[in-house]
């Protein structure tokens, strides 16, 4: 790829200042977009992101708004369009988790605030910037699912079931839209050291840490810039034919769940 492959591009970040959204946004400056991070209440850490973000010499804004409201949507890729001129690239990053608690034990509520975050918000979100990528004459969707994906194990369901449903919604929106040229993939990281990943490994004693890593065949977790690097990819001319695919980057781990 090249340097500046996005050079003129116009980008929206849900879930910017949590976990691997600030290595998404910098990873998508540098290859030249103008960017608007989206966090769902902390605008002190939106805020400071953008001034990171400015000093690569590209457009940057920051906005807060509650996306798991249907209506929310709408107004943030206006917004977007407003004050960057339009939007070609979406990358849907908000998620949250309920770590080990089994479906007896999960309380209605809290299946109700992680399906609002993980899965109803990307809907909202797609279904709002699909318009305005249509208009630029295509763009670009990534989703960010998760390696859960493909191991399901028990205390999950709240998170597994949202991931899953973002590979799904993924594969036929993707199908939906392919022929306006716009492409929608899925993007499922395995044990990352940034948020939700990171909170996991403290979580875990050494012992318990090292049998983990012996089920991943590259023995360490992630680093938000080996996610970021591939959101890259997908945004980019180089994947021009990639879409509708769920792309797993996990150091080829399938057998177990990071939470």
């Amino acid at each position: 790829m090249s340097e500046r492959e996005l050079e003129g591009k116009m980008a929206l970040v849900t879930g910017a200042t949590g976990g691997i959204g600030p290595s998404i946004c910098h990873e998508l400056v540098e290859a030249g977009d103008a960017i608007l991070v989206h966090g769902h209440t902390q605008l002190q850490a939106a805020d400071a992101l953008v001034r990171e973000l400015d000093s690569c010499g590209v457009a940057a804004h920051a906005v807060c708004s509650d996306l798991t409201e249907p209506t929310s949507a709408e107004p943030l890729v206006s917004e977007v369009v407003d004050r960057l001129g339009g939007l070609d690239i979406v990358v849907n990053n908000a998620g949250v988790t309920l770590g080990g608690v089994g479906v007896e034990d999960t309380d209605p509520a809290d299946w109700l605030r992680v399906t609002d975050i993980n899965l109803h918000s990307v809907f909202y979100v797609c279904r709002a910037a699909i318009p305005a990528l249509r208009q630029r004459g295509g763009g670009c969707i990534v989703n960010v699912a998760s390696n859960i994906v493909n191991s399901l194990p028990g205390g999950s369901a709240a998170y597994a079931t949202t991931k899953a449903g973002v590979v799904a919604l993924t594969k036929v929106l993707s199908k939906e839209v392919a022929h306006e040229g716009i492409r929608v993939n899925a993007l499922s990281p395995g044990l990352i050291a940034a948020g939700m990943g990171q909170g996991a490994i403290e979580r875990r004693t050494v012992d318990q840490m090292g049998r983990f890593l012996e089920s991943i065949p590259s023995r360490r977790p992630g680093t938000a810039r080996e996610i970021s690097a591939v959101v890259r990819f997908l945004c980019s001319p180089g994947a021009s034919y990639l879409t509708g695919q769920n792309v797993t980057v996990n150091g080829g781990d399938r057998t177990e769940s990071y939470q």
